[in-house]
C-alpha cells in the first residue's frame, strides 16, 4: 500500500517553502519528490504534515483550505495510479504524474526562455490562461493569493455578462465595464443574502462572504494586477496586444500618512498588559515591527537565521526578483530586549506570530487600552472624504513601517539613509507617501516672518 508524507522544503522564499513529498511506492521503493506546492512556513505543522488552518472564517482560512485540499488531492491522486503503475516504474514515472496532476491546458512554454507557443493562444480562455500566469508566476514571487483573487473576480463579472470573453476579446470597453462590476458588486446583497436575480454568479463562484464596497485604491489595484495578466500574454506570445494599451488606468489617492509619535510608542511598550497577557506578546511584536520598519509580509518571515551580528537581514519580498539587494537593519536596545524575551529553542520563528487578521485586531485593541486616541484626518478611500477617528480605530500592522519612517525623517531628513533600511528602490514614489512633514521641522523655515 502506497504512502505519502509531506514536509517543508529548507529554501525559504519570501515565507513559502514548497512541499516535499516522500512518496512510497512499495516496500522497496521510495522517493522524495518536488510537489511544486507552495506554502507559507508559518502555516505548516511538521508533526501534523498538515496546514495549520485558522477557525476564523476569512480570506486566509479560505486560501489556505484551498491549498490544504490541493495537497489532499495530489496524495490521493498518486495513490490511485498505483494500480495501473508498471513494473517497472521508477523517480521519473512519479514525476510524470505531479505534472500530470498540476496539468494547465495552455500552450506549452519553451523551457530555456519561457516564451509560449501562441499559435493558438490568441482565442485562448482567459481563465485558462489567467491560471497559467499563476502558475508561472507561483515559483518567483507570492503573487498566488491577490492574483488567485483577481482571477476569480474576472470570472464572476463574465458569469454577471452571462458572456465568456476570450483573451483575445477583450477590449477597453469590457474593462471600463468590468471597471464598473467592480463598483458596484457590493450592491447585489442585501444584509448579507445575495438577490435572486445575481445567484447564478456565486453558485458557479462562491466567496467566503459577501464583498464590502471598493474604494478607487482597491480598483486600481484589481485592474493593474489584471493589466500584469494581460503584460504577461503579451510577452509569452498568448496575445499580440494588450487591450489596455488603450485604456486609461486612474491612479491612486492617498491621504497624508499618520504614524504614532516616539512618545506614544513609548506610552504603548511600557503600558501594563499583566490582565491580557496575549495582547502584551502582540505589543512586543508590533513595536519591535515598529523598529525595524519592515512590511507585515517579511517581517512574519523572519527566522532566527535573519539575526546576523546585532542586526536583521533580509531580502525585501518585493524587489526579490528585482535587485535582489539585501537589506540591514541594525537592532536597537528595545529590538534586542524583545528579541531575547522570546527566544525559543524550539522554533526557528523569531516572534511567535498569529495570523494577520487577529495581529491587526490585536493593534488597535493595545492602542485603545493604552490610552493613545489622538483624533487623525484620514481619507476615505471609497467617498474620497476626509474622515477624523481616532488614530487606534485606523491603526494595522502597516502602520509599524510608517511609524518607523516618519519617526526617522523627522530626526534626519535623508531619505536615501532611511530607505536603506526599508527596501524602498532609490526615488521611489512610494516612500514619498510615507513621509509626512512634521510640524516640527516646519517651525525653524517659518521663522523667517517673525
Amino acid at each position: 500500500m502506497a504512502s505519502t508524507k509531506f514536509e517543508l522544503s529548507k529554501k525559504d522564499r519570501n515565507g513559502t517553502s514548497e512541499l516535499m513529498l516522500r512518496f512510497c511506492y512499495d516496500r522497496k521503493h521510495s522517493y522524495r519528490l518536488h510537489t511544486n506546492i507552495w506554502v507559507p512556513r508559518t502555516a505548516w505543522n511538521p508533526s501534523k504534515g498538515k496546514l495549520i488552518i485558522p477557525r476564523m472564517h476569512g480570506e486566509e482560512q479560505r486560501r489556505l483550505s484551498q491549498v490544504q485540499a490541493e495537497v489532499d488531492e495530489l496524495a490521493n491522486f498518486l495513490k490511485s495510479k498505483c494500480i495501473e503503475a508498471p513494473q517497472s516504474a521508477d523517480k521519473d514515472y512519479w514525476i510524470n504524474k505531479i505534472n500530470e496532476f498540476h496539468k494547465v491546458e495552455t500552450p506549452q512554454a519553451d523551457a530555456s526562455n519561457g516564451h509560449v507557443d501562441g499559435s493558438q493562444g490568441q482565442s485562448e480562455d482567459t481563465i485558462v490562461a489567467f491560471k497559467a500566469f499563476i502558475k508561472a508566476k507561483s515559483a518567483h514571487t507570492k503573487c498566488e493569493p491577490h492574483m488567485d483573487v483577481t482571477m476569480r473576480t474576472v470570472k464572476r463579472f463574465m458569469l454577471y455578462l452571462k458572456r465568456n470573453i476570450r483573451l483575445n476579446e477583450w477590449t477597453s470597453a469590457d474593462l471600463e465595464d468590468f471597471q464598473d462590476f467592480l463598483q458596484i458588486e457590493h450592491t447585489f446583497f442585501d444584509n448579507g443574502v445575495c438577490k435572486k436575480k445575481y445567484q447564478h454568479i456565486y453558485q458557479d463562484e462562491p466567496m467566503s462572504k459577501p464583498p464590502k464596497a471598493r474604494g478607487g485604491n482597491t480598483i486600481y489595484s484589481i485592474m493593474k494586477r489584471f493589466r500584469i495578466m494581460f503584460n504577461w500574454c503579451v510577452k509569452t506570445g498568448l496575445l499580440d496586444k494588450s487591450p489596455f494599451s488603450t485604456f486609461q488606468l486612474q491612479g491612486c489617492v492617498y491621504g497624508t500618512p499618520f504614524y504614532l509619535t516616539l512618545d506614544e510608542l513609548n506610552q504603548l511598550y511600557q503600558f501594563d498588559f499583566s490582565k491580557r497577557p496575549k495582547l502584551a506578546i502582540q505589543r512586543d511584536i508590533f513595536v519591535l515591527q515598529s523598529n525595524l520598519g519592515m512590511r507585515v509580509g517579511d517581517f512574519y518571515g523572519l527566522t532566527t537565521s535573519n539575526l546576523v551580528n546585532d542586526a536583521i537581514e533580509y531580502i525585501p519580498g518585493k524587489t526579490l526578483h528585482d535587485t535582489g539587494a539585501v537589506v540591514r537593519v541594525p537592532l536597537t536596545k528595545r529590538a534586542k530586549e524583545i528579541i531575547n524575551r522570546y527566544k525559543s529553542d524550539s522554533s526557528i520563528r523569531l516572534m511567535p506570530f498569529i495570523c494577520e487578521q487577529k495581529y491587526n485586531e490585536a493593534i488597535k485593541e493595545m492602542l485603545r487600552r493604552a490610552g493613545i486616541n489622538r483624533v487623525v484626518t484620514t481619507l476615505n478611500p471609497r467617498t474620497r472624504l476626509e474622515e477624523q477617528h481616532p488614530i487606534w480605530e485606523k491603526a494595522s500592522s502597516h502602520m509599524a513601517r510608517r511609524n518607523f519612517i516618519g519617526n526617522l525623517y523627522a530626526t534626519v531628513q535623508d531619505p536615501a539613509l532611511i530607505s536603506s533600511m526599508t527596501g524602498h528602490r532609490p526615488g521611489s514614489r512610494a516612500f514619498e507617501r510615507y513621509r509626512a512633514i512634521h510640524d516640527e521641522i516646519k517651525k525653524p523655515i517659518l521663522k523667517i516672518f517673525d
